[in-house]
């Protein structure tokens, strides 16, 4: 006769069913919250910097605003929010987006021409990714490659590599809103003494120019000054006939010591004159200044008879640098302007002997052109100038524009530039300086911009991620069983457990 099989208690059956209600409630509740946090668009931002969400400062600083502030950004929000390198950028556009101080519009610029043709009518050269900041007729432009900060560093084998990606856009965007909202002047200086061009004279198309842009530029004289004055965010030396003298080269480094920003349009100069003082800034910056004029040799690059005016080359930034000057020329490229440089001088990257220069970042802007890519040029640098013979440069490509930054310096920068008349009133709107004189503007920015006029005190947001270094095989597996093994034999065990006591009498 067969053994009956033994019922399950009663009480075992109602604890099984107890339990299996209870998890149906907890899953329940679960998928619940989950939809209500997706409607309500709910972000924790985890992250060490606070990636993600916008500085209690920026917060407080738009809570406070009493304008209304037209924010325009010229990029598709739906194809942001799919780029996961682009999340700290969604998510501060969202969090702008919501204050009321800030009426908001993204578009692409292809799609919307017309919106597009707009802020070019206020006068700015856009492309994707900018921001146009408006408020009460005060403009300001922000390029989109300024919105991250890329670091790098070497490995072993000497390779340039990404060692950190940082999200910098939060203090540009806020100051750029404190700027227009405020009305702040914009300083930029013209040097005098020295026979320059002079801003009142020589440069009135450009000084309309700036003051559409919120830069006012004045006259600056320091043959007897003590300092430059504390509103100079850009001081410019413009075609100087003389060397500045030892008091203007003390007030000026004074000046740079503070983070200052100096332009050079160092024209070629035919008369006997050394520039051992501007000579002297330049080789702190990893710069040196060629006493010639730089004359092109292929019929080809360079238009009848005229062999001092010349096709040049963009210097396109490396993909590792921080910093990008010569991105936004490549539109005007695609337009049909030629880069192209007339009457002007060369320069060269030196390194200082017996002095650290790590703390310097020096690169070209503009050079002669390359045409089969070996570093040789058909143009030559014939010597002019100076009291001193000089040899003919010739074989190598030359350099006809350089910027150059100190970090030692809290953050100080100068940009040389060959030639000296590309914005005076005879050329700015000349076709063949297109490229210098939007390469000049880009300056202005780098230097203003970017760094002390739109500076909120707000600090680059580091991209970070969590990570495991493990240093052998060995502890390479005893993490494994750790974490892998461990959890799974104790899955098995409780399984076990669970069906013994599942068909136990």
């Amino acid at each position: 006769m067969a053994q009956k099989e033994t019922a399950k208690p009663k009480k075992a059956r109602s604890f099984t069913a107890a339990a299996m209600v209870f998890g149906a409630i907890a899953l329940a509740i679960v998928i619940l919250l989950n939809l209500m946090v997706s409607r309500l668009n709910v972000i924790w931002d985890m992250t060490p910097t606070g990636m993600y969400k916008l500085t209690q400062s920026t917060r407080d600083y738009l809570e406070s605003v009493d304008k209304k502030v037209n924010f325009y950004f010229l990029f598709d929000m739906d194809v942001l929010s799919t780029d996961t390198d682009s999340m700290p950028l969604y998510n501060a556009m969202k969090e702008y987006s919501e204050y009321d101080c800030i009426n908001f519009q993204a578009f692409d610029p292809d799609s919307d021409p017309d919106k597009t043709k707009e802020l070019q009518n206020m006068g700015f050269t856009v492309s994707q990714g900018d921001i146009v900041i408006e408020c009460e007729g005060r403009t300001k432009h922000i390029p989109a490659y300024t919105m991250f900060e890329t670091h790098t560093s070497s490995d072993n084998s000497g390779k340039q590599a990404t060692s950190s990606v940082y999200f910098t856009g939060e203090n540009i965007i806020t100051g750029a809103i404190e700027a227009v909202v405020t009305g702040k002047e914009v300083k930029i200086y013209f040097l005098t003494g020295h026979s320059e061009k002079q801003i009142d004279t020589d440069f009135t198309t450009l000084k309309t120019n700036l003051a559409s842009r919120n830069y006012i530029a004045e006259p600056l004289n320091l043959t007897t000054g003590s300092s430059v004055p504390e509103d100079a965010s850009i001081v410019i030396v413009a075609s100087p006939k003389t060397d500045i003298t030892d008091n203007e080269l003390k007030v000026l480094n004074d000046y740079l010591d503070k983070g200052g920003n100096i332009c050079f349009w160092m024209a070629p100069n035919e008369d006997t004159v050394e520039y051992t003082n501007i000579e002297s800034i330049l080789a702190d910056f990893s710069i040196s200044m060629d006493y010639d004029r730089v004359t092109e040799t292929d019929t080809d690059l360079y238009p009848p008879n005229d062999p001092t005016s010349f096709l040049c080359s963009i210097v396109v930034a490396d993909q590792t640098s921080s910093i990008d000057l010569t991105s936004e020329l490549s539109q005007f490229v695609d337009q049909g302007a030629q880069p192209f440089m007339t009457n002007t001088r060369s320069f060269m990257q030196i390194y200082n002997e017996g002095n650290n220069n790590e703390h310097v970042t020096t690169g070209s802007l503009l050079q002669t052109i390359d045409k089969i890519g070996d570093g040789s040029s058909t143009a030559v640098g014939e010597p002019m100038g100076g009291s001193k013979p000089r040899d003919r440069i010739t074989d190598v490509v030359l350099d006809l524009a350089m910027y150059s930054t100190d970090s030692s310096r809290a953050g100080a920068k100068i940009m040389v530039m060959g030639n000296g008349d590309f914005l005076d009133d005879d050329n700015i709107y000349q076709a063949y300086m297109t490229i210098p004189v939007n390469l000049q503007l880009s300056v202005f920015s780098w230097m203003y911009d970017s760094d002390k006029a739109l500076d909120f005190g707000i600090a680059g947001k580091e991209r970070t991620f969590d990570e495991m270094n493990i240093e052998s095989t060995s502890k390479a597996n005893v993490i494994n069983v750790i974490f892998i093994a461990v959890p799974v034999v104790v899955g098995l065990i409780g399984g076990a457990v669970w069906l013994r006591r599942r068909y136990s009498e």
